[in-house]
């Protein structure tokens, strides 16, 4: 058996995320599960590993709907099914930011 080597825990999600390499274009991609770490996702479009990449990440909150941009890198990659499958983890996440995924992960139902 595979010994899990995140540090955080993984909630299931499944909602929309902006991604872009490059700070100007994006594309929507679709998270599956989020953690204070990182994120997995589905992209139509291939990803490529240790490539960098900065997020908007939309949800719900006490305050009403709100948004964190995120930076991060493409951890790990891997095509299936047309679909590329990826994992990001975050490299920057102000305390604002932490606090916001923190109270969003928090309200999620069980």
């Amino acid at each position: 058996m595979d010994k899990e080597r995140r540090s955080a825990t993984r909630f299931t999600i499944k909602q929309f995320v902006d991604l872009s390499s490059n700070g100007e274009d994006f594309i929507h991609v679709t998270a599956n599960d989020l953690s204070l770490g990182g994120l997995s996702c589905v992209s139509s479009t291939p990803l490529d590993p240790m490539m960098p990449v900065f997020m908007l990440l939309g949800f719900s909150g006490e305050d009403g709907e709100k948004t964190v941009e995120l930076e991060g890198y493409v951890a790990h990659s891997r095509m299936e099914g047309g679909k590329c499958i990826a994992g990001i983890a975050f490299t920057d996440r102000p305390p604002e930011t932490r606090n916001a995924i923190e109270a969003y992960l928090e309200a999620l139902p069980p």
